[in-house]
């Protein structure tokens, strides 16, 4: 267990080093989806590597919803009302994927092809995995393949893309902050009512968000129950458990019950995002050479045209919905990697660029709440509608 543990991190500092020497224009995450697929390809790396350090599921799930809670507490409320419009701007860039792919993919690849390659591209797990057995089960076996494929490498083109988007808006705000102090006001959170119990403990921080996180599932739980009693097709529309621990995080921090970035002031942070990173790490030993080969013609033309569009549907609903072209692209394109590369990102282009503490808590709030948004409505909520959609036209 050891020597996995330390072959993870290796992987995982690599990818750090790597970003740091080229200053974020190599972010970390997609260094290191690349050095773990070298590692699975040549069999360097075991393909359950993760699994048997411990670092997968359940582990990774309850890591993703404590986070997803510490994500809510550095939002405000009042920004969180602003956010309509990157919901507005990712559904925007998602219609664009859709619309580039079904008019100018068809004349590259063949229909079902682009049938196939549409819902993976929104960048679901879920949207995948409902499209591979689809295809599946209509005997389709290479579409089944190609939509799994799609899944894993589309970060591979969203990662950088993302990362450069964000570090130009990351220096537009630097230099309005700069010229205009006053046109960018920072938000101050309101002091939480065990302010003094939780300075005296970690424990105490902790125990908090773990509550917080357990009212968000029991909730998602409940209306799920709730929802298939009513009908059993209405349960699909439940919200993602991830997508209320965010929004509880951010009630809990304005309401007082916590304060802002708990785990950062428990230093467990690290080691979370440890255990979320070698998490989406797992999903590339699902994709061997063979089965990149043989659906690679299919790959490049889907991810290609659906990038284009994304990119052209979103710089120009970035005009009317008073938003920069690089932060509304940027948060379209969470649909290639949604939660937690999302905040990853976000953060490495942050600390980068930052050349202080109150700079880094700046960026994070002009940036953080529309890629987290922006990821959880394209990947935990649009992908799984528009895969349903899909799956029928499949027939």
């Amino acid at each position: 267990m050891l020597e996995s543990f330390c072959a993870v991190m290796v992987l995982l500092a690599l990818g750090d080093l790597i970003s740091a020497k080229t200053k974020g224009v190599l972010p970390s995450v997609f260094v290191i989806s690349a050095l773990f697929l070298a590692g699975y390809w040549s069999e360097l790396l075991p393909w359950d590597v993760v699994s048997r350090v411990g670092l997968g599921a359940p582990l990774a799930n309850f890591a993703l919803s404590v986070m997803a809670v510490q994500m809510g507490s550095m939002v405000s409320l009042k920004r969180l009302a602003w956010e309509w419009r990157s919901v507005a701007i990712a559904g925007t860039g998602l219609a664009g994927m859709m619309a580039f792919l079904l008019i100018f993919g068809k004349m590259i690849i063949d229909w079902e092809t682009v049938v196939a390659a549409t819902p993976p591209l929104t960048g679901g797990l879920t949207a995948a995995q409902m499209m591979a057995q689809a295809a599946a089960e209509r005997g389709f076996s290479s579409l089944a393949v190609l939509a799994t494929v799609i899944y894993v490498f589309q970060g591979f083109v969203g990662y950088p893309l993302a990362a450069w988007c964000l570090r130009m808006e990351d220096r537009r705000l630097l230099e309005i902050r700069q010229t205009e102090p006053c046109a960018l006001l920072e938000e101050e959170a309101a002091r939480p009512f065990f302010l003094t119990l939780q300075r005296t403990t970690a424990f105490t921080r902790i125990t908090l968000i773990a509550l917080v996180a357990l009212a968000a599932e029991l909730t998602s739980a409940a209306t799920r129950a709730l929802l298939t009693r009513l009908s059993p097709t209405l349960a699909i529309y439940t919200l993602h458990p991830l997508v209320l621990c965010f929004l509880f995080g951010c009630l809990a921090t304005n309401y007082r019950i916590t304060d802002q970035r708990p785990l950062a002031r428990t230093s467990t942070i690290g080691f979370l995002a440890v255990i979320v990173t070698a998490h989406a790490m797992e999903f590339l030993s699902g994709a061997t050479p063979e089965m990149v080969l043989a659906s690679l013609p299919a790959l490049v033309a889907a991810i290609g045209v659906g990038t284009a569009g994304l990119v052209c549907f979103s710089a120009a609903a970035s005009r009317f919905f008073d938003t920069s072209v690089p932060l509304a692209v940027a948060l379209s394109l969470t649909a290639f990697f949604g939660f937690p590369a999302s905040f990853l990102l976000t953060d490495e282009a942050a600390r980068h660029l930052a050349s202080n503490s109150n700079e880094y808590h700046f960026l994070m709030q002009r940036t953080l709440p529309q890629m987290m948004v922006g990821g959880f409505v394209t990947v935990l909520v649009a992908s799984v509608l528009i895969a349903g959609l899909f799956v029928k036209i499949l027939g």
